[in-house]
Protein backbone atom coordinates (compact mmCIF):
# COMPACT_ATOMS: atom_id res chain seq x y z
CA UNK A 1 0.00 0.00 0.00
CA UNK A 2 1.24 3.56 -0.90
CA UNK A 3 2.17 5.90 2.04
CA UNK A 4 2.02 9.72 1.87
CA UNK A 5 3.27 12.09 4.75
CA UNK A 6 3.30 15.14 5.52
CA UNK A 7 5.67 17.30 8.01
CA UNK A 8 7.03 20.40 8.75
CA UNK A 9 11.15 21.59 8.47
CA UNK A 10 12.17 22.03 12.21
CA UNK A 11 12.07 25.02 14.03
CA UNK A 12 15.38 24.78 15.76
CA UNK A 13 17.30 23.72 12.21
CA UNK A 14 16.35 26.46 10.40
CA UNK A 15 16.99 28.88 12.97
CA UNK A 16 20.29 28.26 12.41
CA UNK A 17 20.42 29.42 9.23
CA UNK A 18 22.67 32.73 9.59
CA UNK A 19 23.09 33.64 5.93
CA UNK A 20 21.89 33.17 2.21
CA UNK A 21 24.45 31.04 1.18
CA UNK A 22 23.83 28.79 4.27
CA UNK A 23 20.18 28.50 3.23
CA UNK A 24 20.96 26.47 0.46
CA UNK A 25 23.25 24.46 2.57
CA UNK A 26 20.54 23.86 5.83
CA UNK A 27 18.04 22.46 2.60
CA UNK A 28 20.28 19.96 1.37
CA UNK A 29 21.24 18.37 4.45
CA UNK A 30 17.65 18.42 6.31
CA UNK A 31 16.40 16.24 3.19
CA UNK A 32 19.53 13.90 3.85
CA UNK A 33 18.95 13.87 7.42
CA UNK A 34 15.19 12.97 6.69
CA UNK A 35 15.96 10.45 4.32
CA UNK A 36 18.17 8.36 6.57
CA UNK A 37 15.75 8.48 9.39
CA UNK A 38 12.72 7.16 7.57
CA UNK A 39 15.00 4.15 5.96
CA UNK A 40 17.39 1.58 7.17
CA UNK A 41 18.60 1.22 3.85
CA UNK A 42 22.43 1.90 3.15
CA UNK A 43 23.00 4.83 0.23
CA UNK A 44 26.39 4.01 -1.51
CA UNK A 45 25.97 6.16 -4.86
CA UNK A 46 24.32 9.37 -4.91
CA UNK A 47 23.70 11.63 -8.72
CA UNK A 48 22.95 15.18 -7.89
CA UNK A 49 21.71 16.56 -10.22
CA UNK A 50 21.91 20.43 -11.73
CA UNK A 51 24.31 20.67 -8.48
CA UNK A 52 26.69 23.40 -7.45
CA UNK A 53 29.50 23.62 -5.26
CA UNK A 54 26.73 23.63 -2.07
CA UNK A 55 25.51 20.00 -2.96
CA UNK A 56 29.35 19.10 -3.33
CA UNK A 57 30.07 21.13 0.59
CA UNK A 58 27.21 19.23 2.10
CA UNK A 59 27.49 15.57 0.54
CA UNK A 60 31.03 14.49 1.07
CA UNK A 61 29.72 14.95 4.95
CA UNK A 62 27.73 11.78 4.82
CA UNK A 63 28.97 8.12 3.85
CA UNK A 64 28.64 8.05 0.69
CA UNK A 65 31.12 5.99 -1.75
CA UNK A 66 30.27 7.71 -5.30
CA UNK A 67 29.33 11.42 -5.20
CA UNK A 68 28.49 12.36 -8.96
CA UNK A 69 27.62 15.96 -9.63
CA UNK A 70 25.92 17.22 -13.11
CA UNK A 71 24.89 19.96 -14.56
CA UNK A 72 24.75 21.97 -18.23
CA UNK A 73 28.04 24.26 -17.70
CA UNK A 74 31.47 23.19 -16.23
CA UNK A 75 31.99 23.01 -12.30
CA UNK A 76 32.42 26.18 -10.41
CA UNK A 77 35.59 27.06 -8.45
CA UNK A 78 34.22 25.79 -5.45
CA UNK A 79 33.33 22.71 -7.04
CA UNK A 80 37.07 21.90 -8.37
CA UNK A 81 38.57 22.36 -5.29
CA UNK A 82 36.30 20.22 -3.59
CA UNK A 83 36.67 17.58 -6.37
CA UNK A 84 40.64 17.69 -5.78
CA UNK A 85 40.05 16.98 -2.28
CA UNK A 86 37.76 13.70 -1.96
CA UNK A 87 38.08 11.57 -4.42
CA UNK A 88 34.40 10.11 -4.21
CA UNK A 89 33.30 13.47 -5.98
CA UNK A 90 33.30 13.29 -9.83
CA UNK A 91 31.56 16.07 -12.51
CA UNK A 92 30.33 15.35 -15.46
CA UNK A 93 27.40 16.98 -17.72
CA UNK A 94 23.96 16.01 -18.14
CA UNK A 95 20.50 16.79 -19.58
CA UNK A 96 17.86 16.25 -16.94
CA UNK A 97 15.27 14.86 -19.22
CA UNK A 98 17.30 13.04 -21.25
CA UNK A 99 19.78 10.93 -18.30
CA UNK A 100 22.63 9.15 -20.36
CA UNK A 101 22.18 6.31 -17.20
CA UNK A 102 20.83 2.84 -17.39
CA UNK A 103 17.78 2.39 -15.03
CA UNK A 104 18.83 2.35 -11.04
CA UNK A 105 22.15 3.30 -11.61
CA UNK A 106 22.32 5.22 -8.50
CA UNK A 107 20.72 4.19 -4.78
CA UNK A 108 19.90 8.01 -4.70
CA UNK A 109 19.43 10.74 -6.63
CA UNK A 110 18.78 14.25 -5.92
CA UNK A 111 17.44 17.72 -7.31
CA UNK A 112 17.74 20.65 -5.56
CA UNK A 113 16.33 23.58 -7.10
CA UNK A 114 17.03 22.30 -10.86
CA UNK A 115 13.62 21.02 -12.20
CA UNK A 116 11.99 24.41 -12.63
CA UNK A 117 15.15 25.42 -14.90
CA UNK A 118 14.13 22.78 -18.14
CA UNK A 119 11.49 23.06 -20.03
CA UNK A 120 9.34 19.67 -19.40
CA UNK A 121 9.70 19.60 -15.60
CA UNK A 122 7.55 16.49 -15.22
CA UNK A 123 10.15 14.77 -17.90
CA UNK A 124 12.84 15.51 -15.36
CA UNK A 125 11.16 14.04 -12.14
CA UNK A 126 10.61 10.47 -14.20
CA UNK A 127 14.24 10.32 -15.57
CA UNK A 128 14.58 11.11 -11.63
CA UNK A 129 12.47 7.85 -10.66
CA UNK A 130 14.06 6.03 -13.25
CA UNK A 131 17.82 6.17 -12.80
CA UNK A 132 16.79 5.81 -9.11
CA UNK A 133 17.22 2.85 -6.96
CA UNK A 134 16.21 3.23 -3.45
CA UNK A 135 15.39 6.98 -2.97
CA UNK A 136 14.79 10.20 -5.09
CA UNK A 137 14.75 13.89 -3.03
CA UNK A 138 13.51 16.90 -5.28
CA UNK A 139 13.30 20.25 -3.44
CA UNK A 140 11.60 22.89 -5.31
CA UNK A 141 9.12 25.42 -5.13
CA UNK A 142 5.30 24.68 -3.51
CA UNK A 143 2.22 25.51 -5.15
CA UNK A 144 -0.70 26.12 -2.26
CA UNK A 145 -3.74 27.63 -2.48
CA UNK A 146 -2.50 30.13 -0.11
CA UNK A 147 0.30 30.72 -2.21
CA UNK A 148 -1.53 31.10 -4.98
CA UNK A 149 -3.33 33.98 -3.02
CA UNK A 150 0.02 35.71 -3.17
CA UNK A 151 0.62 35.16 -6.70
CA UNK A 152 -2.82 37.09 -6.91
CA UNK A 153 -1.29 40.01 -5.84
CA UNK A 154 1.94 39.25 -7.84
CA UNK A 155 3.97 38.78 -4.67
CA UNK A 156 5.69 35.89 -5.96
CA UNK A 157 8.15 35.01 -8.95
CA UNK A 158 6.85 33.72 -11.41
CA UNK A 159 10.21 33.92 -13.92
CA UNK A 160 13.68 34.11 -12.95
CA UNK A 161 16.15 36.52 -13.84
CA UNK A 162 18.99 36.01 -16.32
CA UNK A 163 22.26 36.31 -15.51
CA UNK A 164 23.05 39.93 -15.88
CA UNK A 165 19.45 40.74 -13.72
CA UNK A 166 17.60 41.71 -16.72
CA UNK A 167 14.24 42.05 -16.29
CA UNK A 168 13.08 42.13 -19.90
CA UNK A 169 15.17 38.58 -20.31
CA UNK A 170 14.14 35.43 -18.17
CA UNK A 171 15.85 32.28 -17.28
CA UNK A 172 13.00 30.50 -16.79
CA UNK A 173 9.61 29.77 -15.36
CA UNK A 174 9.38 28.98 -11.84
CA UNK A 175 7.24 25.61 -12.10
CA UNK A 176 5.68 25.60 -8.53
CA UNK A 177 4.70 21.66 -7.48
CA UNK A 178 1.18 20.67 -6.01
CA UNK A 179 1.29 17.62 -3.35
CA UNK A 180 -1.81 16.06 -5.27
CA UNK A 181 -0.05 17.12 -8.75
CA UNK A 182 2.93 14.74 -6.98
CA UNK A 183 0.85 12.14 -5.84
CA UNK A 184 -0.55 11.33 -9.36
CA UNK A 185 2.63 11.33 -10.80
CA UNK A 186 4.06 8.93 -8.46
CA UNK A 187 0.81 6.71 -8.98
CA UNK A 188 1.06 6.20 -13.04
CA UNK A 189 4.94 5.15 -12.41
CA UNK A 190 4.83 3.10 -9.38
CA UNK A 191 1.27 2.02 -9.66
CA UNK A 192 0.54 0.21 -6.01
CA UNK A 193 3.90 -1.00 -5.26
CA UNK A 194 3.85 0.54 -2.16
CA UNK A 195 5.60 3.26 -2.63
CA UNK A 196 6.79 6.05 0.42
CA UNK A 197 6.58 9.69 -0.17
CA UNK A 198 7.43 12.15 2.74
CA UNK A 199 6.58 15.96 1.88
CA UNK A 200 8.61 18.78 4.21
CA UNK A 201 7.00 22.10 3.57
CA UNK A 202 7.67 25.44 4.45
CA UNK A 203 7.50 29.30 3.56
CA UNK A 204 11.19 30.46 3.67
CA UNK A 205 12.90 32.39 0.50
CA UNK A 206 16.15 34.28 0.51
CA UNK A 207 14.58 35.66 -2.20
CA UNK A 208 15.46 38.97 -0.79
CA UNK A 209 19.06 38.40 0.33
CA UNK A 210 18.69 39.42 4.31
CA UNK A 211 21.88 38.93 5.65
CA UNK A 212 21.24 41.11 8.73
CA UNK A 213 20.82 37.83 11.66
CA UNK A 214 18.35 39.34 13.47
CA UNK A 215 15.85 39.79 11.03
CA UNK A 216 16.96 36.45 9.00
CA UNK A 217 15.62 34.68 12.32
CA UNK A 218 12.74 36.62 12.41
CA UNK A 219 11.68 36.02 8.86
CA UNK A 220 12.08 32.52 9.19
CA UNK A 221 9.55 32.47 12.46
CA UNK A 222 7.17 33.86 10.49
CA UNK A 223 7.39 31.41 8.17
CA UNK A 224 7.49 28.32 10.12
CA UNK A 225 4.34 30.21 11.84
CA UNK A 226 2.65 30.34 9.10
CA UNK A 227 3.29 26.73 7.55
CA UNK A 228 2.16 25.72 10.80
CA UNK A 229 -1.64 27.73 10.35
CA UNK A 230 -2.16 26.80 6.90
CA UNK A 231 -1.96 23.16 7.61
CA UNK A 232 1.72 22.40 6.89
CA UNK A 233 1.46 23.97 3.53
CA UNK A 234 4.34 26.69 2.05
CA UNK A 235 6.60 27.94 -0.68
CA UNK A 236 9.20 25.28 -0.61
CA UNK A 237 8.94 21.51 -0.47
CA UNK A 238 11.71 18.61 -0.03
CA UNK A 239 10.19 15.74 -1.48
CA UNK A 240 11.35 12.29 -0.17
CA UNK A 241 10.42 9.22 -2.70
CA UNK A 242 11.26 5.70 -1.30
CA UNK A 243 9.83 3.43 -4.57
CA UNK A 244 8.15 0.56 -3.54
CA UNK A 245 9.14 -3.29 -3.59
CA UNK A 246 6.74 -4.91 -5.45
CA UNK A 247 7.84 -2.52 -8.22
CA UNK A 248 6.16 -2.96 -12.12
CA UNK A 249 8.49 -4.04 -15.39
Amino acid sequence: MNRVTNSLISLKGALSITDPDNFHCFFIRVAIDNLLKRTSEKFDSVLALGATHAEAEEMIKFPFKKIVLSGVTEPDIKTKEIMKLDKRVTYIKQDLENLSYKPSSFDLVFVKEALHHVPRPVKGLYEMLRVAKKAAIFIEPEESSVGNFFSFFNLDSKYERNQKGNLRFRDNFVYRWRKREIIKLLNSYYLESGYNVNFTSCWMSNRYNITFPFLMKLFILFGWVFSLITFKSGNNLICTILPGKDLPN
